[in-house]
């Protein structure tokens, strides 16, 4: 955990400075003292309905695990849970769901984990698919560079390497989730006669992980076996992303910035801010989460001098002030429900043998 908390660390200082670099940080008060408050509050009920729908998404989810869960109960579960992600270091915090649901609904912590991976990879699927969207429909400010004498769009060279790699790996999971079975015999065939062919030995480790997680995945995915489970949280799933989105438009209204930042460049923020926060971060993604997007705002054309402060006015609020809300919120549960954070934290750390028993 401590190499990984230095690397966090590390790597959140380095994007904290690209974060700020540039920007008069007198400026920064003055921006968000200016932000529109009908569109905050706007922002606040959509950020709300988020974890509302997200809530609703694991109790449909936890269901045939735990027939008499509440949602009341998915819901405290879910924001104690995505307060701990957001806190604890080194990612520790994906454990807390698993375990309030063992502790409070009894479903076992192999099988929790497992509801969490399914729930993050369809994340990922929806995330990928909005990003093509994006990359298909949205306007985006051209930049071209000059490579032996021909002048190359950076946008088609994006679009492009997107549509090429994309769809494959939409397409693998997909069809992992619809045949799983029959998609696992596939992969083992194809594994073996790449191992009898590439005498690698990284080769063979590399495939071979990638089975075991599309195994893990699978398995994850027995709970969604019922058609119409599965529909409602494919639904539910698509409708969380447009308030992420709503969210992240409401926000961009509320600095002025809807003459670069529309719905579609929104969503394409978003989706851009999601996959900065994929790499090593330290506690609350501090740094990662500013610099991905003042470069996500950048690639609408929300850059240059005069609107640097701006923009990282909107990078801090975006992040630290969902954050403060879900704190909040999370604090509420905690207090009511008698739950340790600190408890939480040991047994992820796995510090206390006796968590789970």
């Amino acid at each position: 955990m401590i190499k990984s908390l230095v690397i966090g660390l590390a790597v959140g200082a380095i994007f904290l400075a690209l974060a700020l670099w540039g920007v008069p940080l007198d400026q920064v008060g003055d921006a968000i003292a200016a932000m529109d408050p009908a569109w905050v509050g706007v922002g606040i009920l959509l950020w709300a309905g988020q974890y509302w729908l997200r809530a609703l998404r694991q109790l449909v989810m936890v269901r045939p695990l735990a027939p008499g869960t509440t949602y009341r109960t998915q819901l405290a579960v879910t924001l104690i849970g995505f307060f701990c992600v957001n806190t604890f270091p080194a990612r520790l915090g994906e454990v807390a769901r698993p375990f309030l649901l063992y502790e409070r609904e009894g479903v076992p912590f192999g099988a929790g984990l497992g509801l969490v991976l399914v729930e993050r990879i369809l994340d990922s699927v929806a995330l990928l698919i909005a990003l093509l969207l994006v990359l298909a429909f949205v306007e985006v400010p051209d930049h071209a560079i000059e490579i032996a004498g021909q002048s190359v769009s950076i946008v088609d060279v994006v679009r492009k390497l997107a549509f090429l790699g994309l769809p494959p790996v939409v397409g693998g999971i997909l069809g992992l989730a619809f045949f799983g079975t029959q998609a696992l015999a596939l992969g083992g065939r194809l594994v073996g006669a790449i191992e009898a062919r590439v005498a690698a030995p990284w080769v063979s480790k590399l495939l071979r992980g990638l089975l075991g997680f599309a195994k893990s995945f699978v398995q994850a995915l027995e709970s969604l076996r019922d058609p119409r489970r599965f529909a409602a949280v494919v639904t539910l799933t698509v409708l969380l992303f447009v308030l992420m989105a709503g969210l992240t438009w409401a926000l961009a209204r509320s600095f002025g910035f809807e003459a670069w930042i529309g719905p579609g460049a929104a969503l394409g923020v978003l989706c851009i801010t999601m996959l900065g926060i994929a790499l090593p971060a330290p506690p609350g993604f501090a740094g990662v989460f500013e610099a991905a997007v003042r470069a996500a705002l950048a690639v609408f054309g929300v850059a240059g001098e005069d609107l640097a402060a701006r923009a990282l006015a909107f990078a801090l609020v975006f992040h630290w002030g969902p954050y403060l809300l879900l704190a909040l919120w999370a604090a509420w549960f905690l207090w009511r429900d008698g739950i340790a954070l600190g408890r939480v934290f040991r047994f992820a750390r796995g510090g206390s043998s006796d968590a789970a028993t």
